[in-house]
């Protein structure tokens, strides 16, 4: 681990005889006579809301205290050692100051008190006086090394400020596994990359930031430019998506949906614009014969059908006649409790949104209750439009990516770290989903492990394995083929540890496949309990909910983690860089990497 507040050693600096040590010399006796004034004898200060006068004053004087003392420490040349450790050596130093003054005013009855809150104010000025002072050096710094190890001090300057006392080393690293996995996810949940997904090619772009990073981490290839290409059939949105309604009249009520925040297009709409008279679904025609028959001899050209989310889950238990004559409407609009976007690998021959229920206008329900195929309603009409511009894509080339890092002592076994880096793309020239925490998280975790292993030092005694899977949203497709298609002996992997949604962990993690591979889920838990990594570990069965699934299928043991709590956000534009806490991503780290390390990815001398 790097010094506290400086990439390199500090070079020796032009001899000087300027008395420079002077400077915190005086003002610690500026300090000193300032806090050990008699309280009877000390001004009034003004009260502030939120942040009293003290507190804010002791701040200060020590900020500017442990600047002097920095300054004072790398223009002198008698010491150089503790020039090379000034951060700690001034944080430190200040504390110690800070702590002697406040005893000093508890044993000298000066009408005074000593409070730990003033030491806390000493140590936070302090903090970030070493903070900025590093500032500039870490910014040089970080202009000529890689992107997975630049730039942690302005973090760790940061994280200092809000504490008295210099950082554990776990909480150092801690900080920046979070500050180099804000970048990463900043980076794949970029406007720029489309959301990563089918249009604008925008997972190729992905999987070119990725090669580079695997590039930079000097890992092997297990395939050309580490690239194993497959194709896929995809619907894609690359023009505008929205959908309107209004009430029959000159007075009626018109309202129309956003894509992205009130509407989406379903996964399978066709491409099209639609104008009809809206229609709600009768859920009778789940239970009785006579309400099929009217809907099959209803004209449905003209018609766009609204209909709920429960219900549109129904349609497949009704007849498949009927079924037919609902796919001839011009339109469908389906009312859903959430916007969750997904892809298909099918397209309809009408356009389809999904409409949030909460923007659904209460005049809705009286303007069209009781209306039926009858051609009767007994409420007033309305009138709808639907636009959705859908391609379909077939035989769409992507790819998985492939690294390993050999092993030492058993190449030939393998453990693997797995994560998606494909999202959902986008709706329009406007509408893209980031895909923050599914799945730049995981591919930012997966980064974090492969720069670990990386390592000459840590050079794993099994070959580790990482694989980033293109067509996850479309179903499973990239890592369906790596099975089919394996680059290594699917017989010689002896774990695969899946990396998806891992940027909260407030509650913990939960382990798909815990349940079914309860040895191996023991140690997880063991270490966990161990090290406290993350709140709390939860155990689930079989689920084909991420790319462990296919391994699992072909009797690869396999574990997926996800974290638990904070943002909410899932399939929709929401999903943002800023939204995740990363509350739990440092706690993941330890526990995957240390429990490879167990499985075989141990160093041989550690082993």
């Amino acid at each position: 681990m790097p010094d506290f507040v400086q990439s390199k050693p500090t070079p020796p600096l032009p001899s000087s005889r300027r008395p420079y040590t002077a400077l915190p010399l005086l003002w610690a006796a500026v300090v000193l006579v300032l806090t050990l004034t008699p309280s009877d004898e000390m001004p009034r200060t003004p009260v502030w809301e939120l942040l009293s006068f003290d507190t804010a004053a002791h701040a200060g004087v020590f900020l500017v205290l442990a600047g002097l003392s920095w300054f004072s420490l790398h223009r002198q040349h008698r010491w150089p050692g503790l020039a090379r450790h000034a951060g700690w050596a001034v944080l430190a130093g200040s504390i110690l100051f800070g702590a002697i003054i406040e005893l000093l005013q508890m044993t000298m009855k000066l009408g005074r008190h000593g409070e730990w809150s003033d030491l806390l104010s000493d140590g936070i000025g302090a903090a970030l006086a070493v903070g900025v002072a590093a500032a500039w050096p870490a910014r040089q710094a970080s202009r000529r090394v890689r992107p997975l190890a630049s730039g942690p001090w302005l973090v760790l300057a940061a994280a200092a400020t809000l504490s008295a006392a210099p950082l554990p080393g776990r909480a150092q690293n801690a900080l920046l596994i979070r500050a180099r996995a804000r970048r990463t996810i900043k980076a794949l949940a970029a406007p720029s990359m489309y959301g990563r997904g089918y249009v604008k090619q925008g997972e190729h772009l992905a999987a070119a930031y990725l090669r580079e990073q695997l590039a930079q981490l000097k890992l092997a290839p297990l395939a050309p430019n580490y690239t194993q290409p497959f194709t896929l059939d995809v619907n894609t949105f690359p023009g505008r998506v929205s959908a309107s309604i209004k009430a029959d009249g000159p007075a009626g009520k018109m309202t129309s949906w956003k894509a992205g925040t009130a509407c989406i297009a379903a996964p399978n709409s066709g491409t099209g614009t639609a104008k009809g008279r809206l229609l709600l679904l009768d859920t009778l025609v789940f239970t009785k014969a006579s309400v099929q028959a009217r809907y099959l001899r209803t004209q449905w050209a003209g018609r766009i059908l609204l209909l709920r989310a429960a219900d549109a889950n129904r349609l497949p238990t009704l007849p498949a006649a009927l079924r037919q004559r609902l796919n001839s409407a011009a339109a469908w609009i389906t009312v859903v409790p959430k916007l969750t976007a997904s892809l298909a690998a099918e397209q309809m021959p009408q356009p389809r949104v999904e409409v949030l229920a909460e923007k659904v206008p209460m005049w809705l329900d009286k303007a069209i209750f009781g209306d039926t195929a009858t051609g009767a309603p007994q409420g007033r009409t309305v009138w709808s439009t639907v636009r959705v511009e859908a391609q379909f894509q077939s035989n769409y080339l992507t790819q998985n990516l492939a690294a390993v890092v050999r092993g030492s002592i058993r190449p030939d076994s393998f453990l693997i770290v797995s994560a998606h880096y494909d999202h959902l793309g986008m709706m329009g020239k406007d509408v893209y989903f980031p895909g923050a925490n599914d799945n730049a998280s995981g591919v930012a975790l997966l980064l974090e492990l492969a720069a670990h292993y990386a390592k000459p030092e840590n050079r794993p005694a099994y070959s580790v394995v990482f694989l980033l899977f293109g067509g996850e949203e479309a179903g499973l497709l990239g890592s369906s083929y790596f099975v089919a298609h394996p680059l290594v002996p699917l017989k010689s992997i002896k774990f695969l540890f899946n990396l998806d949604l891992l940027g909260t962990g407030e509650q913990g993690a939960t382990v798909v496949n815990g349940k079914l591979l309860e040895a191996p889920y023991r140690r997880l838990v063991a270490i966990n309990e161990a090290h406290h990594y993350l709140p709390a570990l939860g155990a689930r069965g079989r689920a084909a909910n991420s790319d462990h699934f296919p391994f699992s299928e072909a009797k690869v043991p396999a574990f997926f983690m996800y974290t638990r709590g904070g943002s909410a956000a899932y399939h929709d534009v929401n999903d943002q860089p800023k939204a995740l806490s990363l509350a739990g991503f440092a706690g993941a780290f330890g526990l995957v990497r240390d429990f490879l390390n167990e499985e075989g990815a141990a160093p041989a001398a550690k082993k």
